[in-house]
């Protein structure tokens, strides 16, 4: 009885103790943030330092604060945030760092005959916020089918295809093709010029490879999609060592 009183004395003590105003956070610093506002960041935090754990010891402890459950709340509720380190800046002090995502396309829907609103992606294909309705061609449109409900928190493409898409788009961009739009319908993908002329492809064969043809007709002139564009209508590049070119009927 008597180490079970003194246990209870430890214990209800220690609670006491920790929401002592000298053992407590009593600032919380913002940084790294642009697009979200720290009000917002903050509002996530001291949320989480509100109350007790076990209606016993106070949340707001400098010692034994949840770092990690306001790590995790600030991830899962604000998605255009990209990491979260927390660390103290003094004894009463804790400093937010926080990474943003940047876009780096935008999702706008499963196909361009059924545009949606658009929505932001960064680098690794991950969908995380609204897009303004007016971006003109700054960003590339990203079309194909996502989890039906809310895009946010999905990722355009397999995780790593994306970024696979995405260098080719770059290589072509070094070849003065600019791709204003790209489409994957679970089969194909399609890359839509900024000349109209579009380039089909799939996975049955290594993306480099089906373009390593493209990309040599283009080095050694026998191509030339910026001079001929008008003309083509669309290649195709799902067959074997072959480049199929799809001409526009002329208008009579």
């Amino acid at each position: 009885m008597i180490v079970a009183f003194i246990l209870l004395v430890i214990v209800f003590g220690s609670a006491i103790l920790s929401g002592h105003e000298k053992v407590q956070i009593q600032t919380i610093t913002v940084s790294g943030n642009a697009a979200v506002p720290t009000d917002d960041i903050l509002a996530i935090a001291n949320q989480a330092l509100t109350g007790r754990y076990w209606q016993l010891f106070a949340r707001s402890n400098s010692l034994i604060f949840p770092r990690f459950e306001i790590k995790n709340s600030l991830l899962q509720a604000i998605r255009t945030i990209k990491e979260v380190d927390i660390s103290w800046t003094s004894w009463q002090e804790i400093n937010i760092s926080i990474t943003e995502r940047k876009p780096h396309s935008v999702w706008c829907g499963d196909s361009p005959a059924h545009t949606e609103e658009c929505f932001f992606v960064d680098k690794a294909g991950y969908v995380y916020a609204p897009a303004p309705t007016a971006f003109g061609n700054l960003f590339v449109r990203d079309y194909g089918f996502l989890t039906p409900g809310d895009p946010l928190g999905q990722y355009y493409l397999a995780l790593g295809t994306y970024v696979r898409v995405f260098n080719l788009i770059y290589s072509l961009d070094q070849n003065n093709l600019k791709v204003i739009a790209v489409t994957y319908d679970g089969f194909d993908y399609r890359f839509v010029l900024d000349n109209k002329v579009e380039i089909i492809f799939n996975n049955k064969n290594d993306f480099d490879s089906s373009f390593t043809n493209l990309f040599s007709a283009l080095a050694n002139k026998s191509l030339d999609l910026v001079k001929d564009g008008a003309s083509i209508s669309y290649i195709d590049l799902r067959f074997d060592n072959k480049i199929v070119i799809g001409k526009k009927n002329p208008i009579k």
